[in-house]
Order: C-alpha cells, then sequence, then structure tokens
C-alpha cells in the first residue's frame, strides 16, 4: 500500500489525509475540491469549479499511476440539485460516452464549496495501458 500525501502544483490538503492511497490494484482519492493552487484561489463560477474539480482530480489519479480513463467510480458531492445538468453536461464532455465510471451524485452542505469528487480507478499498469 502506498499513501500520498501532496502532488505538485496543487493546493496542500486541509486537513491530516492523504490525497489519494494505492492499493489492490487501485488508487483510491480523497475527495477534490475547486482549489487551483492555494486555499483561496477557485474559479469564480460552478463550471468553473467542476472543470478545476476535474483537472485536480486528474493530476492527483496520474501522479497515483492512474487516469481519468482508469476511473471505475464516482461520488460527488454538490450543493444543491439546481446544478445537477450543468455538472452533467461537463461530466459527460470529459469521460465521454465509452468511458462512464459507475457514479453517485448526492446534494449536501459543503463547508463553504460548491463541489467535491471522489473516485476509484485502476492502475495503468493493472490494465495494460
Amino acid at each position: 500500500m502506498k499513501r500520498l500525501a501532496s502532488f505538485p502544483g496543487m493546493a496542500p490538503a486541509v486537513g491530516p489525509f492523504s490525497q489519494a492511497v494505492v492499493a489492490g490494484g487501485f488508487v483510491f482519492t480523497t475527495g477534490q475540491i475547486p482549489l487551483i493552487s492555494g486555499t483561496d484561489d477557485r474559479p469564480a463560477d460552478f463550471a468553473g469549479s467542476v472543470r478545476q474539480v476535474l483537472s485536480n482530480l486528474e493530476t492527483v489519479l496520474h501522479g497515483a499511476g492512474s487516469s481519468l480513463a482508469h476511473v471505475v467510480n464516482i461520488t460527488t458531492y454538490l450543493s444543491g440539485p439546481d446544478q445537477f445538468e450543468e455538472y452533467d453536461s461537463i461530466f459527460a464532455e470529459v469521460f465521454g460516452a465509452a468511458q462512464l465510471p459507475a457514479r453517485t451524485s448526492v446534494c449536501v452542505g459543503i463547508w463553504d464549496f460548491t463541489f467535491e469528487i471522489q473516485c476509484i480507478a485502476v492502475l495503468r499498469d493493472e490494465v495494460g495501458a
């Protein structure tokens, strides 16, 4: 098992946790929030937040030996049901019809963030890509 606490170019973790844990051929990510490089550096709009979270997720997965193409499960936390349509559109654009992972989306209060994603992905070496 390997625990990865931080990744170059990303905002530091805001608590005592690993950004990702690699175990059993999988990468388990912590919930990614829309921070760009610091704790007060985030996109102004919801679409930008979604894209930033997916970019952060991609950075973590790449650093852990995987990629968005290897995601098998995503849990999404939205702060309101009115965000779902815009999120769904960007999600479909990023993942495409051929690479859709299993997904759960819920609406919850998330501190002062509007959006968070955590995922499970297969390691690239496990699928030969």
